[in-house]
């Protein structure tokens, strides 16, 4: 054998010999990892954000959350789950809430939908809202006839003491402040075609008694109200009137899935 041979044989044994004994459990490098190839004709999508929410003791099952399942992309890039069946007409617990994993909670007209709220089921929602679950209410959340929620009001910054009369609008909401309630939603106003009924105090106007809240918008001076309030461990958004009033897409679609999705851990804020 050729004498360059045998050094060339000798050397490769040699290297072989000093290669550390745990060299197959090395991670191969990145280049090499399997990759999952979208079928023929298909492009690979990224993953999708989704914020999940439940209604609880409400009017009804409207339309509109079947909907917004169905059809989130329409108005945002954040996918939304609605569950409107479980607790929409159930009596409910903090462990119900615990155990529906929702990111928010949506009470869809109550006390209008002669839903009465009980102490028990306040606290349940007050102390699942400090956990950095936001609540979305609509209409006739907080009082009507001899329905008496209005132990929710703190939870978006209203006082509990008032009394609430409801009183029809014109529906064509103003833009008061800047905020990502009203994203996508173009122009200085928009029209309603929700129920056009709101939720007031009794001296007719929210003027004056807001309290902790932040009005975003107003229909008819103050008749009729969008509103926010925050800490910094929960968030709550009232809308006085009812845009999910057997009514789906538009402004109104668009305002219920911002108010979804805007404060939720990983929202739009």
């Amino acid at each position: 054998m050729p004498k360059q041979l045998v050094l060339t044989v000798f050397l490769t044994l040699v290297m072989v010999m000093a290669a550390p004994a745990n060299a197959q459990d090395a991670s191969p490098p990145f280049s090499t990892w399997p990759t999952a190839t979208p079928a023929v004709g298909q492009k690979a999508e990224p993953s999708v954000r989704t914020v999940t929410a439940i209604v609880v003791k409400s009017w009804g099952d409207n339309p509109v959350w079947a909907d917004l399942n169905t059809n989130w992309s329409t108005y945002g890039k954040i996918a939304v789950s609605i569950d409107h069946t479980t607790l929409i007409k159930s009596d409910f617990t903090y462990q119900d809430l615990v155990n529906s994993q929702a990111d928010v909670v949506i009470i869809s007209d109550a006390a209008g939908g002669n839903q009465q709220y009980s102490s028990t089921e306040m606290a349940a929602v007050a102390k699942y809202a400090k956990q950095s679950h936001p609540i979305l209410a609509t209409y006739a959340t907080f009082q009507y006839s001899s329905y008496d929620n209005r132990g929710l009001a703190p939870l978006f910054g209203l006082d509990s003491t008032l009394t609430y009369t409801t009183t029809g609008i014109s529906n064509k909401f103003d833009k008061v402040t800047c905020s990502c309630l009203l994203k996508k939603i173009h122009g200085s106003s928009w029209q309603s075609n929700g129920y056009n009924y709101s939720q007031v105090p009794s001296s007719d106007t929210w003027k004056g008694n807001l309290g902790k809240a932040k009005a975003v918008a107003d229909s008819d001076t103050f008749v009729g109200v969008i509103t926010v309030h925050t800490t910094k461990t929960s968030a709550g958004v009232y809308i006085s009137n009812m845009p999910e009033y057997e009514n789906v897409g538009g402004d109104d679609e668009q305002l219920l899935y911002n108010a979804i999705t805007c404060y939720a851990k990983g929202g739009t804020k």
